[in-house]
């Protein structure tokens, strides 16, 4: 939609809400109740008149109806019935490849006033109407006095906004009426509209959880084609709201004390106080959710770190509380860091892909004792598969255990994968089509860990005839003596496409594809030996 159809559309809406309430009387079809509308379109930053500008309003059969001025700027609109009208008056001018607009207005015009109410006639109405283009720019920049400092501080990322206090006037650009400070301070508004009434709000800014406020200032009077410099202002201290906490810096806070989003789990919070503080006497509680987390605190000069050993719950949001006491003043500092100064941790350790998974090239519908089940992670993980913690896993008929008592799987690790294999014990009374799943905690190389992380799948249970049974009962004691000689940790084709094939790794050499086949061969009979 073009800018022109767009005031056209805007006029409709405007003049069809003001006409449907006014109240017509029975003689308007009466040529006594006729009224004209007349008058002068100028350029409100030069005085000229604007030929051309056009003006839309709703004629006597509620049609959409425009016009536009003369040469001298000079408009003259007759029949109107009876009561209100509501015009729109609009102008651009193209030069070239540009297009200068101007601001839109709009002017509720009435037949009667209160001298032509108490004669009983209609009177006639005209006015000037001055457009303002919209080529005006104003720049500024917006600072505070640190209280504690002394120091003159750019206030950076506030948000600012302009309005209009002239009723009539439609803003066409609505973003430029609205802008940020940047790193230093400084903003700038463009396509302005080249006059007065222009107001300049604030939001609210925070530092050092000292509030400061910047009340509604009229802008001067901007000229056409001008950028005017409004030059430095500085936020008034909201004296109604005291200094509550001390701290002046953290890698878990913004300036303006909000907690960060998506922190690491393994992240050690600093805190910076504005005085040093005691190292004695100190005392911090992290909690997340209704936990209550081990971290040990350090002082060093005017910084209080956080250590822990184990990384902080993922996507969770952190309470810290301190209490300590000033140097100097050895005055008591508490200060809790909640709601909106808490922080919130990242997803940790989490589950990428899996060959049980539908979105996986490689997935599988259900799983037997020669299939294995493998899960990537997004960080490379804990070696030492006895840290892997093992849960009941509800909603399924068997839950697999890869150690302690209730083993029925064996599970080891590569690099970023976990690979679970699951024995005979698991398919002890069980139907074809029963499910399998496991629960687990299970950590990554550098610290990180995923709690909780299930898989579910459906198992696959071989037929068994009479005579394979019986075989397998008088076979069982050889069985047992090849499966405790062999390794626990099975070996894997890499380089076979029947065989298992590790997410995001590539080919084997051939030598090693080699060793790869004979160690795969070994455990297969292992594995049916058991």
């Amino acid at each position: 939609m073009i800018k022109k159809d767009w005031f056209v559309a805007v006029a409709a809406l405007l003049t069809a809400s003001y006409f449907s309430a006014c109240s017509v009387t029975d003689s308007e079809s009466s040529e006594y109740s006729k009224w004209t509308f007349s008058g002068m379109v100028i350029d409100a930053s030069t005085g000229r008149a604007l030929e051309g500008a056009q003006i839309t309003y709703l004629d006597t059969d509620g049609d959409i109806d425009t016009t536009e001025t003369d040469e001298n700027g000079n408009f003259y609109i007759n029949n109107l019935p009876y009561g209100s009208r509501t015009f729109t008056f609009d102008y651009f001018k193209v030069n070239k490849k540009d297009t200068l607009y101007y601001t839109p207005k709009v002017f509720d015009v009435s037949s009667t006033n209160e001298s032509s109410r108490m004669e009983g006639v209609v009177a006639s109405a005209s006015a000037i109407v001055r457009l303002s283009p919209l080529n005006a720019a104003v720049t500024g920049e917006l600072y505070i006095n640190d209280p504690g400092s002394g120091k003159k501080i750019p206030v950076s990322g506030l948000s600012l906004s302009l309005s209009h206090i002239d009723t009539s006037y439609i803003n066409i650009f609505p973003k430029s009426f609205t802008t940020k400070t940047d790193s230093l301070g400084k903003f700038t508004f463009k396509n302005l509209p080249a006059d007065t009434g222009l107001v300049l709000n604030v939001t609210d800014y925070t530092y050092k959880n000292i509030r400061y406020q910047f009340y509604g200032v009229a802008l001067p009077r901007l000229t056409a084609g001008d950028t005017r410099d409004i030059g430095r202002a500085y936020l008034a201290q909201d004296t109604l709201i005291p200094q509550q906490q001390k701290i002046v810096a953290s890698n878990v806070m913004d300036n303006n004390m909000i907690g960060y989003g998506n922190v690491s789990t393994l992240i050690k919070p600093y805190y910076v106080f504005a005085q040093k503080v005691h190292s004695s006497n100190l005392t911090v509680d992290v909690t997340a959710d209704t936990s209550k987390l081990y971290v040990k605190p350090i002082i060093k000069d005017d910084t209080l770190f956080l250590e822990h050993d184990q990384a902080f719950p993922s996507e969770t949001k952190i309470v810290v509380s301190i209490t300590a006491y000033e140097k100097k003043s050895n005055e008591r500092i508490q200060i809790t860091f909640s709601g909106d100064s808490a922080f919130t941790t990242d997803r940790g350790l989490y589950a990428i892909t899996s060959n049980a998974w539908p979105t996986n090239s490689n997935f599988k519908a259900t799983f037997g004792i020669e299939d294995t089940m493998w899960v990537k992670f997004s960080d490379e993980l804990d070696k030492n598969t006895n840290r892997i913690q093992w849960n009941y896993c509800s909603n399924v008929d068997r839950t697999v255990y890869g150690n302690g008592y209730y083993a029925n799987a064996k599970a080891w690790v590569h690099k970023d994968t976990m690979f679970v294999q699951m024995d005979e014990k698991i398919l002890l009374d069980r139907n074809q089509g029963d499910s399998a799943g496991f629960n687990i905690t299970i950590y990554a190389k550098n610290g990180l860990y995923a709690e909780g992380f299930e898989l579910r799948t459906e198992l696959i249970v071989p037929p068994q005839s009479s005579s394979s049974s019986e075989s397998s009962s008088s076979s069982s004691s050889d069985s047992s003596s090849s499966a405790t000689s062999s390794s626990s940790e099975p070996t894997i084709d890499l380089s076979s496409s029947s065989a298992l094939e590790l997410p995001g790794e590539g080919q084997e050499s051939s030598s090693s594809n080699a060793t790869a086949e004979s160690s795969s061969s070994t455990a297969s009979d292992s594995s049916s030996a058991t």
